[in-house]
């Protein structure tokens, strides 16, 4: 009989704790518990973020310190901030609530209020102070348009609302939204034409890194653009259903999920968990290095070092490029964990093999970077015996046994 094995390939709330001590990921005070929704930076220090309650915040340190703004200002949920420069930002949110500074948040005025029934604006993108476009999910539906700083707004409804938005110049412009849809115009907005890119799951985000290439991703799956979303590829998958996604070049990227933070160094072919989080709603990568998160609880994430974690290696000399941990528990009845250490990067896999040193499954070989790793091994369909486990990278390999007891 052939033997399947489950695997749950996630990071669980113990390596949370440890990445966090060691400052893989590490988390930055938002003065809120309620949900955040939007987080835009203009440079690596100044940003602003925005959730529920009408809240928003600001920083102007990397994120060091966040000021609330705008209090007052509206008590609806803000699903959507956009900065156009450090001078003018606008939010939208329910009951097709807009509002903006134009000094940098010192003052904020609401633009447009609707009321109860009015549906909910759920993203927005801005080219210049003027003009922008805002997604409409309630009676019409489908994208509105301001070229006067929001004083009139005019609607472009069609069947359907993206979550999320991206213009690259005053003609161009992408959507995303539930059931795998992308919308696309090439007249700023007049016309939208709207195709079903996967069978499943919907998209939350998208991420363009120049005029053309882009990558959104819905039920596992990321797909990839060059062409400005004429066409879109599948490049890979993430064992989780992504919520934010966020690129910085070609070949890095950073997903959320409802419950960790993951990463790919090869364009979306292969994702590593980086750290347990909760629900990340949105991402922003200022760079490979920098980036934010934030999502429930009013947690804002944070890493400055593209997530990688400090290694202590003043206990052990060794000449290989990894080190392989006994797993925890052991014996177990149903769930381990097994632990490494990556202290080169490069591309890794791990294996199951029997007592007689028959290979039954590959968990992953992906790309690692340096760093602390777990994985959550679910042994459901094995039967009770002993078995190792192996880790080969870099013509080096360790192995270890473990004992399954039902």
């Amino acid at each position: 009989m052939k033997i399947i094995i489950k695997i749950i390939f996630t990071l669980i709330f113990v390596h949370c704790l440890l990445l966090t001590a060691n400052a893989q990921w590490f988390t930055q005070q938002s003065g809120t518990t309620d949900p955040l929704y939007d987080i835009e930076f203009i440079n690596k220090n100044t940003g602003w973020c925005c959730g529920a309650g009408g809240y928003i915040i600001k920083t102007t340190n990397g994120g060091n310190n966040w000021i609330r703004q705008g209090s007052g200002v509206a008590f609806e949920s803000l699903f959507g901030i956009h900065p156009v420069d450090s001078n003018i930002v606008y939010a939208v949110g329910f009951f097709r609530t807009v509002v903006k500074t134009t000094d940098g948040g010192e003052h904020w005025i609401k633009v447009e209020s609707g009321m109860q029934g009015d549906g909910r604006y759920t993203c927005l993108f801005f080219i210049n102070q003027n003009t922008g476009w805002i997604g409409n999910f309630g009676p019409g539906y489908g994208v509105r348009k301001t070229t006067d700083g929001g004083k009139t707004i005019f609607s472009n409804p069609f069947l359907g609302y993206p979550e999320d938005l991206y213009f690259k110049d005053s003609q161009n412009g992408i959507g995303v939204g539930g059931s795998a849809q992308i919308f696309r115009t090439s007249n700023g907005g007049q016309n939208w034409s709207i195709d079903f890119l996967a069978g499943s799951g919907d998209f939350y985000r998208v991420s363009f890194i120049n005029g053309n290439t882009g990558f959104t991703a819905s039920d596992r799956a990321v797909y990839k653009t060059t062409n400005f979303g004429i066409n879109w590829d599948s490049v890979g998958n993430i064992p989780a259903i992504v919520i934010s996604i966020g690129f910085s070049t070609l070949k890095t990227g950073y997903a959320g999920t409802a419950y960790s933070i993951l990463k790919s160094i090869d364009g979306g072919k292969s994702w590593v968990p980086q750290v347990s989080t909760g629900v990340i709603y949105d991402l922003f990568s200022e760079n490979d290095s920098i980036v934010w998160g934030c999502g429930n609880g009013g947690r804002i994430w944070h890493t400055k070092n593209g997530g990688i974690s400090s290694v202590n290696n003043n206990s052990m000399i060794s000449n290989e490029n990894f080190n392989l941990s006994q797993n925890y528990p052991n014996p177990f009845n149903i769930t381990t964990v097994f632990k490494f250490q990556i202290k080169n990067n490069g591309v890794y896999k791990l294996e199951i093999y029997n007592s007689i040193g028959q290979k039954l499954k590959k968990i992953f070989e992906n790309n690692f970077l340096r760093g602390n790793y777990e994985v959550l091994f679910d042994a459901t369909n094995l039967s009770s015996g002993i078995y190792n486990y192996k880790l080969t990278g870099d013509n080096n390999s360790q192995t270890k046994k473990f004992v399954l007891i039902k």
